[in-house]
């Protein structure tokens, strides 16, 4: 899934009983509005605090990035969020992510208690909140995220689990210190460029160039029928031109800094590799997407890409200190790669699915 999210958030696995406990007092949700600065700070403040407690490893979510979700969804999405009070303190979020475009028969969700809260049945109660809510907009199937240390279980997954979930495909985020040594890098860049002779790099940063936007559009489409995704259910998606222009507005609104390197065969694009950096903490980036069409691996374009796009990003952003990327467990072309770049792993993420019939 995509880069970034955690659905099954640690928090909400504090609960871990399958029967629904009382909550006292009982808890009152209220639904976000996208123009309510002041419910979105809470549910942020909230995220922060859960995240700070359950994945230490960070980076802090962004606050630019976090108050325009609602009101700038990614194309082909709709966001709905509800803040769970109890006796008039915040104890909880629950967010419902429903695809427009495709997938139209899954729901994607976040649950996050408050660390001072947990252990007394509010995840419970978000969940059935989240169901009841996919349910009644059609969807037959739930899919959320949970971060784990690579030596434990973590909470997030056994909370899905007691919830008749299932563990579908299993992700290990890895992270890289910079500056890389430049000698590596060159070296790296060597050997693939003797691979890839016939290629040429095409780079930018921010929005893609509208003539080479039904292009990205392909390749990512790619993302979605290419990479592994183990037993998740989850179906092709469909990307055209105007999608792609609305991803880069979307970036823009949230604050998030592109760049991009892509590999270009006569007048065609056959690969690409993004890094995002957040306007609140530019110390971090996050590599996005990396995708080479079929037809066109075997020519180390994958390692050219990334070290080409990374030195683009540390030119762009200077004060990047590290940046992560999640690859599947099963993924061991790409994995390979990045280990080379001197990524190491940080810890787990799985995504589960919970059938709703």
């Amino acid at each position: 899934m995509r880069a970034g999210r955690n659905r099954w958030r640690p928090g909400a696995g504090a609960c871990r009983n399958v029967g629904m406990t009382t909550v006292t007092p009982p808890l009152v949700l209220e639904p976000v509005l996208a123009d309510d600065e002041g419910a979105l700070r809470e549910w942020f403040e909230l995220a922060a605090a859960a995240q700070a407690h359950d994945v230490p490893a960070g980076p802090p979510p962004c606050w630019v990035a976090h108050r325009t979700q609602l009101s700038v969804p990614w194309p082909g999405e709709e966001t709905s969020a509800w803040l769970a009070r109890s006796d008039g303190a915040l104890v909880g979020v629950v967010e419902l992510t429903l695809p427009t475009l495709d997938n139209l028969d899954t729901a994607l969700g976040q649950i996050v208690v408050a660390p001072e809260h947990r252990r007394r049945g509010i995840g419970r109660h978000l969940l059935a909140h989240l169901t009841d809510q996919a349910r009644a907009a059609g969807r037959v199937r739930l899919i959320g995220e949970a971060h784990a240390p690579l030596d434990g279980p973590g909470s997030g997954g056994p909370f899905a689990a007691a919830a008749g979930a299932r563990e579908a495909l299993l992700d290990v985020r890895r992270r890289l210190a910079l500056p890389v040594d430049e000698a590596l890098l060159d070296r790296l860049e060597a050997e693939a460029r003797a691979r890839a002779a016939d290629y040429e790099l095409e780079q930018w940063t921010g929005d893609t160039p509208p003539q080479w936007r039904a292009e990205i559009a392909r390749l990512t489409a790619r993302m979605s029928t290419d990479a592994p995704l183990g037993e998740l259910a989850w179906q092709p998606e469909h990307h055209d031109a105007q999608r792609v222009a609305g991803r880069d507005a979307m970036c823009r609104a949230r604050g998030y800094r592109m760049t991009l390197t892509a590999a270009r065969h006569g007048d065609r694009l056959v690969g690409f590799s993004e890094i995002a950096v957040t306007t609140s903490y530019p110390q971090h980036a996050s590599q996005w997407d990396t995708i080479v069409d079929p037809d066109h691996r075997g020519h180390r374009l994958g390692m050219l890409l990334k070290v080409a796009n990374l030195r683009l990003a540390q030119e762009q952003h200077p004060e990047m200190r590290t940046v992560d990327t999640y690859n599947a467990a099963s993924n061991s072309y790409m994995i390979a790669i990045n280990e080379a770049m001197g990524f190491r792993p940080l810890d787990r993420l799985g995504e589960w699915q919970l059938e709703l019939g």
